[in-house]
């Protein structure tokens, strides 16, 4: 019809209203946008198959996995192998205590969100719950996500007097956990002073975006390691005027 429209008046007006409003581009554009979104959605399915498949394998032969890969060790370049191990353990185990801390910054968030809905007489507050929870694992980003359906909600439930409070919950869970939870989990997770955390998270949000929230403190930990640089608790502490505290048996 678009082609060929015949001699069709209704047809005919139709097809040059078509091409007045130029339609045909905004057509191909959310095509392409739809085939793009689609191929993205099959990849990281891909992805997350092959990696049951890996996990299931490597459950199965953990033992002997584990044994094959320590014959590297004492191989000829056995050298090479045992600092990539050094160095895989280390890094592996900031990343696991950097998401552990993350588990509770959005476990707090959630449990700070879910009070105010329920105060507000929010529906569906199970699903809203876990929305906030899935979402506080973003971190900084998901707190300010997360207020877009809430606000909505918020809107149909008690109009714009609600949204308010919606948008002023959402910059004080923000606020706590940018400048109060973060930094103190993330310092007492990984033994770092609170200015040291302030310091990395700022120069990693600016170099790597949201993801730096993520990476900067593993990274900085691993160049500790690295660095060989002694943890804050071997550090011997000095009291408020200075000496050194004393111990139980009154030595210095």
């Amino acid at each position: 019809m678009y082609n060929h429209p015949g001699d069709n008046h209704i047809v005919i007006w139709i097809v040059e209203w078509l091409k007045q409003s130029n339609i045909e581009k905004y057509l191909q554009s959310g095509v392409e946008f739809l085939i793009a979104s689609l191929s993205g959605i099959g990849s990281l399915g891909l992805s997350f198959f092959m990696a049951l498949i890996l996990s299931l394998f490597f459950s199965l032969e953990k033992e002997r996995v584990t044994q094959f890969s320590a014959r590297f060790l004492t191989s000829k370049v056995g050298f090479i192998f045992q600092d990539v191990a050094y160095f895989g353990r280390k890094f592996v185990s900031t990343f696991g205590v950097v998401l552990e801390a993350q588990l509770l910054i959005a476990l707090v968030n959630t449990i700070i969100t879910t009070a105010v809905l329920y105060l507000m007489h929010f529906p569906q507050l199970l699903s809203l719950s876990i929305m906030v929870f899935v979402l506080g694992m973003i971190p900084v980003a998901g707190v300010i996500i997360s207020c877009v359906p809430l606000s909505i909600i918020a809107y149909s439930v008690g109009g714009f007097t609600d949204v308010f409070y919606i948008l002023l919950t959402v910059v004080v869970v923000h606020a706590i956990e940018t400048y109060i939870l973060n930094p103190k989990l993330m310092s007492s997770k990984t033994d770092l002073p609170v200015f040291y955390t302030f310091i990395v998270l700022i120069f990693s949000e600016q170099f790597f975006g949201v993801w730096g929230l993520i990476v900067g403190i593993p990274v900085f930990v691993f160049l500790l390691d690295v660095l060989d640089v002694r943890s804050t608790s071997e550090i011997p502490r000095k009291n408020f005027f200075g000496g050194r505290k004393k111990k139980k048996d009154g030595n210095s």
